[in-house]
């Protein structure tokens, strides 16, 4: 087996951000991003929220519940949107690599 077979991977070693297709500099992006708005908003504005809440004597306990509740369920349901989105965009990009790489089998 000579060099370029017995490295044929070598080209995927390094895949750090000035390497990376557009497509799929994009797609990290977005994960990267989604994964920073669930890290502050259940590390930092949930936490505000919840406090500000506590401040406010006029609201009981059970009301804060309910809108904590509320709240926190439809930021998720909003984080869970933005994933399908992202599945939805990569299984985009992939049928069409699939439909270009299909394409360059067929002219060989």
């Amino acid at each position: 087996m000579d060099e370029r077979q017995n490295n044929c991977f070598r080209e995927f070693d390094d895949m750090t951000p000035k390497r990376k297709e557009p497509s799929v500099q994009v797609i990290n992006d977005m994960l990267r991003d989604l994964r920073q708005e669930q890290i502050t908003f259940y590390g930092e504005i949930l936490l505000k929220v919840e406090n500000k809440l506590n401040e406010d004597k006029g609201i009981d306990d059970e009301m804060r519940k309910i809108w904590l509740n509320r709240l926190s369920r439809n930021i998720h349901r909003s984080f869970e949107l933005s994933e399908i989105l992202i599945h939805n965009y990569v299984t985009k990009k992939i049928d069409e690599f699939k439909t270009v790489v299909d394409k360059k089998l067929r002219e060989l």
